[in-house]
């Protein structure tokens, strides 16, 4: 995927300063040139009809991935309507103080403009959103939209993977297959166990001992209880996965990890998707696609590999809860003094029968912020609540991830059992709060927004 793209114009009208207004066009486009995007822009001032009609069917031609229309000076509503009509991507406004209150006229007159036309779009039933600052100012307000709306780009070309469906009764993990790819783009791609187990014994024994050797790279230590066959078909599945995901253009994994994996292949999943979340394909257990699609959001918005969790505990004295799952983390997670070791199921047919697990606590530092897409009664919504990591006192088989909330511990589970949350949550070590309430804007999802002012937390109910 190359650059995003930038559609960039500056709108004027020449009654006021139009050699002003040329000034910012060429200030702008110095400004947008220290951003890591692709500006495609005309070559002069958008002032009349006509140049808006070229203007949009340039920005139709080059695929812009955003406009963003500067009022230079105060413009025809004439205008906007044009680029709207003719463009389905989204629209940030921008406007600029005006450079002088002391003269018998207005210079610009810019920021009458982005009201006007904000109704405008508003009226055309268009999300956009708007800065108001001068061009040296605009990277840094410009930077977390463009991140988001790459985030919702990126989406829109995945592939993800679902081997088989839900785990048994775990109602929590269905999806709209088509809701999904309306909102997002999200393909999802339907995969068996079968197809995996087949692939599977395609390897050469080389190859697997390979495999095996990349694993204990991550995970150097591993029980006694574990055994040779079970490493062997650990790191052949992690090949299959890997050759059906190459095969099918796969972003991404959601894998019904029991009760079939132990009964039909012999071991359980856990460590082949530490593995490959680990090698950049992502992967939620219990066939949670919109848990996989939270995983992917994380990790678009923030660079870092993500954890696919339940939320078990809370300490209310020291305002932790506890994130935990039975040994699919990625093992980069792993608390620097850790021992990561290979180990056996701790709940898979009663405990302690089934390999393979990766065991480790999650490092004890840096923002957090614990998010999920999924379903409300109004249709898909957005959670999310931020803290910082803590070192984790619990010491259960698996991955925990201790965090100290920045919200009190009682109000996010208020909030979790009281909205009737899914379990299953995605982490991830930075703050991306401030990114998914501009994404759940955009799709005008509802927001659960633990740390907010309570005004997107919706607590009707449908009667």
């Amino acid at each position: 995927m190359g650059k995003f793209r930038v559609g960039y114009a500056c709108l004027a009208r020449l009654s006021f300063d139009g050699a002003y207004a040329k000034e910012l066009f060429d200030r702008s486009l110095k400004s947008l040139s220290r951003l890591d995007v692709e500006v495609i822009h005309p070559p002069d001032l958008t002032v009349t009809e006509e140049d808006a009609e070229a203007l949009a069917e340039r920005f139709h031609a080059e695929r812009v991935d955003v406009v963003l229309v500067q009022y230079g000076t105060f413009a025809l509503g004439t205008l906007i309507p044009i680029l709207a009509d003719r463009l389905s991507t989204p629209f940030i406004l921008w406007g600029v103080p005006e450079p002088s209150l002391g003269g018998p006229k207005l210079r610009s007159n810019s920021l009458c403009g982005v009201n006007m036309n904000a109704h405008t779009l508003m009226r055309l039933g268009r999300k956009y959103e708007y800065i108001f600052c001068e061009p040296e100012e605009a990277p840094e307000l410009l930077r977390p939209s463009f991140r988001a709306l790459e985030c919702l780009k990126r989406l829109r070309r995945v592939r993800l993977g679902l081997v088989g469906y839900r785990a048994p009764g775990f109602y929590t993990s269905t999806f709209d297959e088509m809701g999904l790819r309306r909102l997002l783009g999200v393909e999802v791609h339907h995969v068996t166990l079968a197809e995996l187990a087949d692939e599977a014994k395609r390897f050469e024994p080389a190859r697997v001992k390979q495999e095996i050797e990349a694993i204990r790279a991550t995970a150097p230590t591993c029980d006694a209880a574990v055994t040779s066959d079970e490493l062997d078909k650990a790191a052949a599945l992690s090949l299959a996965f890997r050759e059906v995901a190459a095969k099918n253009r796969l972003s991404a994994y959601a894998v019904k990890c029991w009760p079939e994996f132990s009964a039909h292949y012999g071991i359980m999943p856990c460590s082949t998707m530490s593995h490959l979340t680990d090698l950049g394909m992502l992967s939620a257990c219990e066939g949670d696609v919109y848990g996989a699609v939270t995983m992917l959001m994380e990790h678009y918005l923030s660079g870092k590999t993500p954890m696919f969790a339940d939320f078990i505990a809370i300490d209310e004295k020291r305002n932790v809860g506890l994130a935990w799952h039975c040994g699919s983390a990625p093992t980069c997670l792993a608390a620097k003094t850790a021992r990561v070791r290979l180990g056996k199921h701790p709940t898979a047919e009663g405990g302690n029968k089934r390999g393979v697990t990766v065991n480790f606590p999650v490092e004890g530092s840096g923002p957090v912020t614990m998010a999920r897409l999924g379903v409300g009664p109004n249709g898909l919504r957005m959670f999310f609540a931020g803290g910082e990591a803590v070192e984790p006192e619990a010491t259960l088989a698996g991955n925990c991830w201790a965090v100290r909330f920045e919200a009190p511990v009682r109000r996010l589970l208020d909030i979790i059992l009281g909205e009737g949350l899914e379990h299953h949550t995605a982490l991830v070590q930075a703050d991306v709060r401030a990114d998914l309430r501009r994404i759940a804007r955009w799709l005008g999802l509802e927001m659960l927004d633990v740390d907010g002012d309570g005004s997107s937390l919706s607590l009707k109910r449908k009667a």
